[in-house]
């Protein structure tokens, strides 16, 4: 019902012919000039899949899945990536995006997709429908004239720059890398050259520059992905640099793509992503100038409470258990007692009309499978319900990440 008339609401995946429709609305509502070609041209509905909310036959709302996977405990997990969540500026706060979120949650189970992540700047709304803040990173910002490297060991080895035909090689290197880490994304040829490289949203002009590590023997350790130039700023113009990524397998790779940043000692500042558990202030001279900034990161969300956890390994004992409440308003697939069990380095999860030991949002779980905070940190802070206090350390063989958390790039 709006303004006393009823209204008929449509929510499904978007067809071809809608696209440009669906790209329009989307302009429209990031406050971009109102031209559906520059999201038709760069090929974004390549990479993901437009769902869209009609009312009465008109495209109110829409928002995109890219269908993904991401590292986890060293494993591939499937994951939906959602993007471009847009509602026109006259129809919103009437629940619309809620109801295309919602549905949203049915599509990717439907495809397999136990995980989703997002990127925003009202993480309030999504926290009401299960995603959570799981994957923060820190923001740095250097002088290179003010820092240096002294307390790393001069590397051995050489970078080599490299451009985008060369995303094989770092494919390999960025998997060996993200393998060890929990949340980096499994990418595509087309995500490499059009994400990684081209920049999603706003393309460059030119690719971002790349060098690869090399060790003494010729064998590839690490690579940077970054961009470098000049820009106006104030009244005159001045030098930037800026990485993406610096994706290192050994200490000459990380010594050695840092001490590359640092050469671009023409910028007036490098801008560089680190994770939560970077070595980068120990690692530098002068550490007490280095400027840095928390960010949110990627919000996840367990889509499919059961299929995520079986598909994380475990280092618990086979036999080790849990019953598991979740309460989740938006996905009722995920409601009532699961019970976890260790066997053979994976966790069974099965329902259970047992009584739950430890209870939970489905939104709290997802700092837990990230690795941002243990599962005893998590029932310390009142995100996990604790009903029998034994339970707590079973949950933390149990569901605990041995891996550090990380954050891919922005979609």
């Amino acid at each position: 019902m709006y303004n006393g008339a009823t209204m008929t609401v449509e929510l499904r995946e978007a067809r071809p012919d809608e696209l440009h429709e669906v790209a329009l609305v989307t302009a429209i509502a990031f406050d971009a000039d109102r031209n559906a070609e520059g999201l038709i041209g760069q090929g974004i509905y390549d990479l993901f899949t437009p769902l869209v909310c009609r009312e009465d036959g008109r495209l109110v709302a829409c928002l995109s899945v890219g269908h993904m996977a991401a590292f986890y405990e060293g494993t591939e997990v499937p994951l939906g990536a959602v993007s471009m969540v847009s509602c026109l500026p006259e129809e919103r706060r009437r629940g619309l995006v809620g109801r295309l979120l919602a549905y949203c949650l049915a599509y990717m189970r439907e495809r397999g997709l136990c995980l989703s992540g997002l990127f925003t700047p009202h993480p309030s709304l999504y926290r009401r429908y299960g995603w959570a803040a799981a994957h923060p990173y820190i923001g740095c910002s250097i002088d290179p004239k003010a820092v240096g490297v002294r307390w790393l060991p001069r590397p051995r080895g050489r970078a080599v720059r490299v451009d985008m035909e060369s995303w094989t090689l770092l494919d390999d290197l960025h998997r060996r890398w993200a393998a060890a880490r929990n949340g980096p994304l499994v990418r595509s040829e087309a995500w490499w050259r059009a994400a990684v490289f081209r920049g999603l949203y706003w393309p460059r002009r030119l690719p971002r520059d790349c060098a690869v590590w090399y060790r003494p023997d010729g064998t590839p350790s690490g690579f940077l992905v970054y961009e470098a130039g000049v820009r106006r700023a104030g009244q005159g113009v001045e030098n930037y640099f800026a990485a993406f990524q610096l994706a290192a397998l050994d200490g000459d790779a990380y010594a050695g793509l840092l001490r590359y940043i640092l050469s671009f000692d023409l910028a007036h500042e490098v801008a560089l992503p680190v994770e939560m558990a970077d070595p980068l202030l120990a690692a530098v001279d002068e550490a007490q100038r280095l400027q840095a900034t928390r960010h949110l990161g990627m919000m996840l969300r367990l889509v499919d409470v059961a299929d995520a956890l079986s598909r994380r390994p475990t280092a618990a004992p086979d036999g080790t258990r849990l019953l598991l409440g979740i309460e989740d308003e938006h996905a009722p697939w995920n409601r009532g007692v699961w019970l976890l069990e260790a066997e053979g380095g994976r966790l069974r999860v099965r329902p259970s009309q047992e009584s739950p030991q430890l209870s939970c949002d489905a939104g709290n779980l997802a700092p837990v499978f990230s690795g941002l905070l243990s599962p005893r940190e998590a029932a310390r802070c009142g995100l996990l319900t604790v009903h029998e206090p034994k339970a707590v350390e079973a949950a933390q063989r149990l569901l605990a990440a041995s891996l550090p958390v990380s954050c891919p790039e922005f979609f």
